[in-house]
């Protein structure tokens, strides 16, 4: 009788049901739902690292166009404002699309986040070297060169456009990303060049003629672009956590890479918390 009632009780149970049940207990279905189209907003702290050193490369490269110091001692690209870090507090929001193969989830997902990273930079260099490029024959010119730069940077929106992989840990989806990044913004930069010279000739009989000494500058260049699309790569890593069958919160670390935009080369690194939707 016992044995009668149990197949009763198992023949009543809805098949669906107990196919799912017997696929949990060995582990090939998903014991939370994460496919489909999800949304939400978040809140963050940004930080990052702005490399100015070079900004002034290209004035510089106008103020010394034509002449043989430029060609000889690449005066445009020395590393003049060096390296400068900047921080700021961000919220945005982000939609996507999962797909789930067994416990493995995969997706797609823009993110967007508005922040307000602002950050300048100012510093000159001084240098002494011999050089004789386009002078008569046995003439040897002292120069000293002065370069000046002042140069700033100023992010205010970042998007990033990612592909996402996880794997689901019951309510946890720990996931890895990477993709494009964009980011609008804003640059100026402002190149001084001052220089003097002093002629050494070499030992000769008769005595050449030092050629008169003499000074250039100081001279100015800048340049500005406003609003203007740096481009880079994102990468970085995350947990998702289900709380209700579609409400879920997460957590997650990014790290951007920019290409150098008017000379000016920028890194961002975030931290993030945030809650979505599921629909």
């Amino acid at each position: 009788m016992r044995s009668v009632i149990c197949a009763l009780a198992l023949l009543a149970l809805p098949t669906s049901a107990l196919a799912d049940d017997f696929s949990i207990l060995r582990g090939t279905v998903p014991t939370y739902k994460w496919s489909g189209y999800y949304g939400g907003g978040q809140v963050g702290y940004s930080n990052s690292v702005i490399k100015f050193g070079t900004a002034a490369s290209s004035q510089l490269s106008f103020l010394l166009r034509g002449l043989a110091i430029e060609q000889d001692e690449q005066i445009s690209s020395w590393n003049v404002m060096g390296t400068h870090t900047a921080s700021s507090a961000g919220f945005g929001g982000f939609v996507g699309y999962n797909m789930e193969w067994e416990n493995i989830i995969f997706g797609v997902e823009a993110n967007y986040n508005h922040v307000s990273i602002s950050q300048s930079a100012s510093s000159s260099l001084t240098r002494s070297f011999s050089d004789s490029g386009g002078l008569p024959p046995g003439h040897n010119f002292l120069y000293t060169v002065t370069v000046g730069g002042e140069a700033s940077m100023h992010i205010s929106d970042i998007a990033t456009f990612r592909a996402r992989a996880g794997v689901e840990e019951g309510i946890f989806l720990p996931y890895v990303f990477g993709g494009l990044a964009l980011g609008r913004a804003s640059t100026s930069d402002t190149a001084t060049l001052f220089y003097t010279y002093q002629d050494f000739p070499d030992s000769e009989t008769p005595p050449l003629t030092p050629i008169p000494s003499g000074s250039v500058g100081p001279n100015a260049s800048s340049n500005a672009q406003n609003n203007t699309i740096a481009y880079g790569v994102a990468t970085g890593l995350g947990v998702d956590v289900g709380l209700l069958p579609n409400v879920f919160v997460r957590g997650e670390l990014e790290y951007i890479y920019f290409a150098p935009l008017n000379g000016i080369q920028a890194s961002v690194m975030s931290a993030r918390v945030g809650a979505g939707l599921k629909f």
